[in-house]
């Protein structure tokens, strides 16, 4: 990437992280949640058999700190908790959501079903699914870089 592209590389992916993290927390005001509690949730709701606060940090991109205080605060509200029945010690015992945290996904999916419904109109499924396939390759690109 030369510099010419970098800065509106840069200016459109924190655009739209803004922008996502700005409707979530709209959309997600009613029931006590913002944007930050949306990624756990969604994480959780994919790994059917729960997740290890590690296992849930590294899905969802974030150090161990920050996923301590997102899942205390979704404990407190009854979307998550941890499953103690299937626990095989302290710091690997799994989270997993509650009834009331399976409801909660279901709205979230719904949400981000008509937002990526009205942004996929733009775009033939080839082309969704290049540019997909290309901006793994730049997240893969940074993240070696970074390692290195």
């Amino acid at each position: 990437m030369d510099s010419e592209r970098f800065s509106p590389f840069v200016l459109f992916i924190e655009r739209i992280s803004k922008n996502i993290k700005r409707i979530a927390d709209e959309k997600m005001e009613p029931y006590g949640l913002r944007s930050s509690h949306v990624m756990c949730i969604l994480q959780l709701a994919k790994n059917e058999g729960g997740l290890s606060s590690t296992a849930l940090a590294e899905a969802c991109g974030v150090d161990k700190a920050f996923i301590s205080r997102i899942t205390s605060e979704l404990m407190e509200k009854e979307y998550i908790m941890k499953d103690e029945k299937n626990a095989t010690g302290k710091y690997k015992t799994k989270l997993i959501l509650t009834d009331k945290g399976i409801e909660i996904n279901h709205v979230i999916v719904n949400i981000l079903e008509e937002c990526f419904t009205h942004v996929d109109a733009s775009f033939t499924s080839k082309k969704l699914e290049i540019f997909y396939e290309v901006l793994e390759k730049i997240d893969t690109g940074i993240a070696y870089l970074i390692k290195e």
